[in-house]
């Protein structure tokens, strides 16, 4: 917990449930039994009727073209997805694939968070569905997450309206919006370690990088650096990022309830600032450049003429919000991790960055030292590689084709897994070492490595991820050295990895830099 009272834990929320301590007399038992055998029925009439014998009718169609992928369906309406979600928690997703593709080939067919799902290699897999985007395929999450980031934000936006509003934000993270924000980057980066690392012998390095994630989001997106606004907002985000990766379960008590809630308080927030920040910018006391939400307010959609309402604002600076800490915390932390147990890849990032730092002599980093920071990231890079912020995609079929010998029909979703490729031997030579290295020059072929995915949805915030993770590491290497207290920490997922005693690192001040 910090000075402020906002709790920054890494954990996952559990929630107990209770039973009632009454016996039921018998005809009670006899009603509740009937009921249940009523509900069964209904659940495997229902799967009977849309999933399986849906899936009939399409291979009676396909037996004219191809058959359907190998595979199976799993579960009524649950599918396979037990096993899949028990597996990606404890980061073994790679294992529910590997099985399958051993058994069924490299295409297969699941069903996965209520829907039949294809899965598809690489690297041909994915660079069909990236080629493919609105025009056999589109873009598509699970309905809880849908809901959770709101109609308005940009992953529920397709085709020409995701084209439009795409292009409103790129000019905030682009390389030309971005270069103006990498000084107000350093200023908070050399802030943090004052505050949380200065005079420290031990750390909860996660609890730590997550709070300077948050703050530098808050700050860059909407201005934000203290007060009761930020301490709401961090709160409400922690408890709705608990609630992406669990069950829709809708009452209260459940993390995906409490999720909803945050998000409908994390929205009253953003209404306040928003107002605020609209009268500022009318009476000129904030420039359209200051931060996201002043670009967003008055970036006009040239195709179609007209700025982001409200609703558009609030649903894309939630998801910005937390799309756009909590993947760069969990590879800083991966970072950590790795280059303590990699001291020669240690030594040379402190090499490079003390080559720019003697050439600063103190001055606060521009976006073109970020660039010079190639083999710190290379570092991130391998990071994503062995531990990927997020490990999965998928994308719907929006008309029925043929993929490998196989019909997809309409309907049906496809994905793409990085568990496939990042930790293959055929793409990635002793995949198991940590070698930045591999990512010298043009690094690895195209559609193998998409940590950051790839086609017209690739992920908008890369640069501002890579900026932020180099500066954050360059004052790091510089001034502080650290020991993990437990090298064998293991990773979960919820469902970005989480450490599971939170990285408690030992630490020790360097002596400055000299500059003569």
């Amino acid at each position: 917990m910090d000075d402020d009272g906002v709790h920054w834990d890494y954990s996952k929320n559990s929630n107990n449930m209770f039973a009632g301590g009454s016996m039921l007399v018998s005809s009670k038992v006899g009603l509740a039994v009937g009921i249940i055998t009523l509900v069964v029925a209904i659940v495997c009439g229902w799967w009977w009727h849309y999933v399986l014998l849906k899936e009939s009718k399409a291979r009676t169609s396909s037996n004219k073209k191809a058959p359907l992928p190998p595979g199976r369906l799993g579960l009524p309406l649950l599918g396979e997805t037990l096993e899949f979600l028990r597996l990606t928690q404890a980061n073994r997703s790679a294992e529910f694939l590997n099985r399958r593709v051993a058994k069924y080939g490299k295409v297969f067919k699941t069903h996965l968070l209520f829907s039949p799902a294809v899965s598809v290699g690489a690297p041909d897999g994915n660079k069909f569905l990236f080629a493919n985007e609105n025009k056999l395929v589109q873009n598509s999450w699970p309905s809880p997450v849908k809901k959770l980031f709101g109609p308005n934000s940009l992953i529920n936006k397709t085709g020409e309206q995701h084209k439009h509003a795409r292009r409103i934000f790129t000019s905030f993270f682009g390389p030309d919006g971005l270069q103006r924000f990498v000084p107000r980057m350093d200023k908070m980066v050399r802030a943090h370690f004052v505050q949380f690392w200065e005079g420290k012998d031990e750390i909860m390095a996660f609890a730590i990088i997550k709070q300077f994630a948050f703050a530098l989001a808050a700050d860059l997106f909407f201005s934000i650096t203290e007060g009761p606004q930020f301490r709401s907002l961090a709160r409400d985000l922690f408890t709705f990022s608990q609630g992406i990766a669990q069950p829709p379960l809708d009452f209260p008590g459940t993390s995906y309830h409490n999720a909803k809630l945050s998000r409908s308080r994390i929205l009253c927030t953003l209404d306040t600032v928003i107002c605020q920040r609209r009268k500022d910018m009318e009476e000129g006391k904030v420039s359209s450049q200051h931060d996201l939400l002043s670009v967003m307010i008055s970036t006009l959609d040239q195709d179609q003429d007209q700025l982001a309402t409200n609703e558009d604002i609030k649903d894309n600076i939630l998801m910005f919000l937390y799309a756009g800490h909590d993947t760069s915390v969990s590879t800083l932390a991966g970072a950590l991790k790795y280059l303590f147990l990699n001291p020669q890849c240690l030594q040379q990032v402190i090499k490079e960055q003390k080559e720019i730092a003697i050439e600063k002599a103190g001055s606060p980093l521009n976006w073109d030292d970020t660039r010079k920071m190639k083999y710190t990231w290379q570092v991130i890079q391998e990071c994503l590689r062995v531990q990927p912020a997020v490990e999965v995609g998928f994308r719907e079929c929006i008309k029925e084709f043929e993929y490998e010998g196989f019909t997809i029909p309409k309907g049906w979703r496809l994905f793409w897994h990085l568990g496939r490729s990042n930790m293959s031997p055929q793409f990635f030579p002793n995949p198991e070492r940590f070698d930045p290295d591999r990512f010298e020059g043009l690094g690895p072929p195209p559609f193998i490595y998409m940590p950051f995915g790839g086609g017209p949805r690739i992920c908008l915030g890369v640069e501002f991820a890579r900026t932020e993770m180099v500066v954050f590491l360059h004052y790091l290497v510089l001034n502080y050295e650290w020991n993990m207290v437990d090298p064998n920490e293991g990773v979960v997922r919820n469902p970005l990895p989480l450490f599971q005693r939170g990285l408690p690192l030992k630490i020790r001040k360097k002596q400055p830099l000299e500059f003569h």
